[in-house]
C-alpha cells in the first residue's frame, strides 16, 4: 500500500466516532474533506476495515459525494478514492466496491482529469508563446481599484473569512482557466507553472489510488471485461504519457502487463503504439521501472507483429545489455528468444559478437550445479536461445569457431544435457560446419552405443552423427561401423517389435539412408535384416510422411550398388511398396520413389514391365478410368477387347499413331480438328478422349503402329 497521507492535517480518528465524520460529509467542501481524511484515517488501518464495511450509511455516504463532487475538489476525491482502495487490498470487499460501482466512478475520474490536465498544460503553454507587450502601448495605471466596504463587520474579519473560504473551496483549476491575458508577465508566467506542479502533483496522487484501486479488483475477469469495454488501456497509455512520476509509471506499466494477457488488450494497446511508448523507459535509471517495462514487452513479444516493431525501433542492442544486468538478465534472456523465432532476427544477431557472447556466456555457467541438476534457470532460456539461433548458418559458424565447438561437445557428454546436444546437432546442419565435427566423428559414435544415456540425448547424438555421415566425404564410414558395432544397436532400433520412440525410429531410419553411401556397410545392413526391417517399419508407419521419405531415401541409396539392388529387388517387398508410393500425396515421396523405379526399370526383372505398365496407368489415369467405364457398359455388344489394359495386352498390342488417325480426322463423321493430335506418344494424352470416344467408340483407339515398349 502506498504511504499517502491526507492533503490537510487532521485529528487523530476513533472508530465509535464514524456516525460523526459521516455527518461532516453532508456539510460543505471543507467539512467533506475534513470527514473524508478522517475516515481515511480509520480504513488504513485493517482491523477497522470490517467494521467500516458493515456500516452501509458510511459507504453510501462516501460514493453519493464522490459520484456528486469529484469535480468539485481533487482532495476531497483523493481522500475517497483512496479510502475504497484500502478495502480493495482484500479479496473479501470486492464486492463492497461492486456494490457501490466505484470502479466504473474512478475511471470517470481518471479520464475528467486526464482531459482536465491536457487544459491546464494547454493554458500555460499558451500564455508562454504570447507576445510581450509593445514598449509604445501607454503604461497601465498602479492606482490600486477601490475596495467595497463589508455589509456588516470589520474589514479584518472580511478579510479573513474571505481567505479561509478561498483557501479550502477555491481550485487551481479555476486560477489558471480563469488568468486574465491582459498585463501577462514573466512573475505571473512563474506563478502558473508552480500553480501547474502543484496541481500535477495533486492529481498524481489521486491517479495512483485509483489505478491501484482497479488494478486490485482486477482479479475478477468480469469486472476486466467491463473496464476493457470503457476503454482502461486507453486511459492508462494516456496517464503514461502525461506524467513523469516514477512510482505512477510503475503503477501503469505493471497494470498494463497484467491487462496485456488477454488479446483483446493486447491489440489495443498495439493499436495506441504501446512500443513505442514503452521504449523510453528502458534507459530509466529506476530498475523497478525497467524490470516492468520488461515484463510487458515480454508479454507483447508473443505477437508478431509487436516483435516486427521491437526489432524496427532497434531494441536488440538493449536487450543485449541488460544480458550483463543480474536483475534483468532473466527478463532480457526471454525476449531475446521470443525475438529468435524469426529468421531474419538471426541474423541480426549475427553483425556484433552477440552470437559470440551468448556462447561464452553459456560455456561459463553451463557447468553450474543447477544446470546440471536440471533445474530451470536463466541459464536454460540461453541455451534454448542459442539453439534457435544455431539455425543461421552463419551464427552457427560462430558459436563452432575459435574451440567453442570442442567445449559444447565436452560439456554435452560430461552432463548428459539433452538441450546442449540438440544445440551441437543444428550446428552439424550446415556445411561450413562439416570440417570441424570430422574429428569428433569417433565420441559421437560411441556416445550412440552408450547405454546409461537417456533415449532423449540419444536421439540428438544419433541426429548428430547422420549429419556427419551424410555430409562429410573424409569419414571411413565403414571403419566407424565396424568399430563401434553400430549395426547390431541400429538393428535393435528397427526391430519392428521394439517399443522406441517414434522419433528414435526415424534417426535409425536415417542412419541407414546414411551408411548406405558405403558399399561394404550397405551390404553388411542388408545380410544383417536391414531391408525387411524397413519395409515392416514402413507398413507400421506408412501415414508418416517423414518416416516414408527417409525409408525410400535409404531404398535408393542400397539401390545404388548392382550387388544390393539385385538382393533388395530379389528378396524384399520394397519394389512392390515403391510402385504403390508413385502417386503419393506428397511431391518429394513421388520424386525420392521416381528415382528408385528408375534404377530398377532398367534392371533384368520382372518388375521392370510392371513399372512399366503402372507408370502408363498413373500417367493415363483419367483416361483409362473412361475407358474402363466404356468397356464395361459395351461388354455385352462387343467382347473384342478387354475394358481396362492388363500387362500383356500391353507388351503385345500397339496404339493409334498419328498417322493411322489421319482418316478419323479428315472424316465427316469427326468433329474434331487437327490440332487435338500434337503427339504420337503412347504415353501421353495426344488426342481429344472424349471426341473420339464420343464418334467412334472404344475400338477405334486401338491399332498395332506403336509398341509401348518403345
Amino acid at each position: 500500500m502506498y504511504n499517502m497521507s491526507p492533503v490537510e492535517s487532521v485529528p487523530v480518528a476513533v472508530l465509535t466516532c464514524v456516525d460523526d465524520y459521516v455527518e461532516l460529509l453532508y456539510d460543505d467542501i471543507p467539512e467533506k474533506i475534513k470527514g473524508s481524511a478522517l475516515i481515511l484515517q480509520l480504513a488504513r488501518n485493517p482491523d477497522n476495515l470490517i467494521e467500516l464495511a458493515r456500516n452501509e450509511a458510511l459507504l453510501s455516504a462516501l460514493s453519493r459525494v464522490l459520484r456528486e463532487e469529484w469535480k468539485r475538489s481533487i482532495e476531497l476525491s483523493t481522500n475517497i478514492v483512496y479510502t475504497f482502495f484500502c478495502f480493495s487490498t482484500y479479496n473479501e470487499f470486492h464486492p463492497v466496491i461492486i456494490q457501490y460501482k466505484i470502479g466504473s466512478l474512478c475511471m470517470d475520474v481518471i479520464e475528467y482529469e486526464l482531459k482536465r490536465y491536457d487544459q491546464w498544460k494547454e493554458k500555460v503553454e499558451g500564455k508562454k508563446q504570447m507576445l510581450t507587450p509593445d514598449k509604445n502601448d501607454p503604461p497601465k495605471s498602479r492606482i490600486p481599484e477601490p475596495k467595497r466596504r463589508p455589509k456588516s463587520g470589520t474589514w479584518a474579519v472580511a478579510d479573513v473569512n474571505i481567505q479561509k473560504s478561498r483557501t479550502l473551496v477555491s481550485s487551481y483549476h479555476e486560477d489558471l482557466c480563469n488568468a486574465s491575458e491582459d498585463g501577462w508577465t514573466k512573475n505571473d508566467e512563474e506563478q502558473m507553472k508552480r500553480k501547474l506542479k502543484t496541481l500535477s502533483k495533486r492529481q498524481e496522487q489521486l491517479l495512483r489510488v485509483a489505478f491501484y484501486m482497479l488494478l486490485n479488483i482486477a482479479d475478477n475477469v468480469k469486472v476486466e471485461e467491463k473496464m476493457h469495454k470503457k476503454d482502461i488501456v486507453g486511459l492508462l497509455i494516456g496517464a503514461m504519457e502525461r506524467h513523469s512520476n516514477i512510482d505512477l509509471l510503475i503503477l501503469i506499466v505493471s497494470f498494463l502487463q497484467k491487462l496485456s494477457i488477454f488479446v483483446e488488450n493486447k491489440n489495443s494497446m498495439a493499436s495506441r503504439g504501446i512500443v513505442e511508448k514503452l521504449a523510453p523507459l528502458l534507459d530509466s535509471q529506476n530498475a523497478d521501472l525497467v524490470n516492468v517495462t520488461l515484463k510487458l514487452l515480454f508479454n507483447l513479444t508473443f505477437d508478431t507483429k509487436l516483435r516486427n516493431k521491437i526489432i524496427k525501433l532497434g531494441l536488440l542492442p538493449k536487450f543485449m545489455q541488460f544480458t550483463s544486468d543480474e536483475k534483468q538478465i532473466n527478463l532480457a534472456m526471454k525476449i531475446l528468444y521470443h525475438l529468435s523465432m524469426d529468421d531474419r532476427v538471426k541474423i541480426m544477431f549475427t553483425q556484433s559478437d552477440c552470437v559470440k557472447l551468448l556462447t561464452d556466456m553459456l560455456l561459463l555457467n553451463v557447468s553450474s550445479e543447477s544446470f546440471a541438476s536440471g533445474s530451470p534457470s536463466t541459464t536454460d532460456v540461453l541455451l534454448a536461445l542459442c539453439v534457435n539461433l544455431a539455425w543461421s548458418a552463419r551464427a552457427a559458424q560462430q558459436m563452432a569457431g575459435d574451440g567453442r565447438l570442442r567445449e559444447l561437445l565436452a560439456r554435452a557428454f560430461r552432463h548428459a544435457n539433452t538441450m546442449l546436444m540438440k544445440l551441437v546437432r543444428n550446428l552439424s546442419h550446415h556445411d561450413i560446419n562439416n570440417a570441424l565435427f570430422v574429428e569428433f566423428v569417433g565420441d559421437i559414435a560411441g556416445a550412440v552405443t552408450n547405454s546409461e544415456v537417456s533415449e532423449e540425448f540419444l536421439i540428438e547424438c544419433l541426429g548428430t552423427l547422420n549429419n556427419i555421415l551424410s555430409a562429410s566425404n573424409n569419414i571411413d564410414i565403414n571403419a566407424v561401423v565396424e568399430r563401434y558395432n553400430l549395426i547390431p544397436f541400429i538393428m535393435k532400433i528397427l526391430d519392428p517389435e521394439s517399443a522406441c520412440d517414434p522419433e528414435l525410429l526415424l534417426e535409425g531410419v536415417v542412419w541407414c539412408g546414411a551408411a548406405a553411401r558405403e558399399p561394404a556397410t550397405a551390404a553388411a545392413l542388408l545380410r544383417a535384416g536391414a531391408a525387411a526391417a524397413l519395409v515392416a517399419l514402413l507398413r507400421l508407419r506408412q501415414a508418416d510422411d517423414d518416416h516414408v521419405l527417409q525409408t525410400v531415401f535409404a531404398f535408393r541409396q542400397l539401390l545404388s550398388n548392382p550387388s544390393n539392388a539385385d538382393f533388395l529387388v530379389s528378396s524384399t517387398e520394397a519394389p512392390a511398396y515403391l510402385i504403390d508410393l508413385m502417386q503419393d500425396k506428397n511431391v518429394e515421396i513421388r520424386k525420392m520413389c521416381d528415382s528408385c523405379l528408375d534404377i530398377i526399370s532398367q534392371m533384368q526383372n520382372e518388375w521392370a514391365a510392371r513399372i512399366k505398365v503402372e507408370r502408363f496407368r498413373c500417367h493415363n489415369g483419367q483416361w483409362l478410368s473412361v475407358v474402363e467405364t466404356l468397356g464395361a457398359e459395351g461388354a455385352a455388344e462387343s467382347d473384342e477387347l478387354p475394358p481396362y489394359l492388363c500387362a500383356e495386352y500391353l507388351t503385345t498390342h500397339r496404339l493409334a499413331t498419328q498417322d493411322s488417325l489421319t482418316s478419323l480426322n479428315d472424316s465427316d463423321s469427326f468433329s474434331g480438328d487437327g490440332d487435338n493430335n500434337r503427339n504420337g506418344d503412347a504415353n501421353t494424352d495426344s488426342f481429344g478422349v472424349e471426341q473420339i470416344i464420343e464418334k467412334t467408340g472404344n475400338n477405334a483407339l486401338y491399332t498395332n503402329d506403336i509398341d509401348v515398349n518403345a
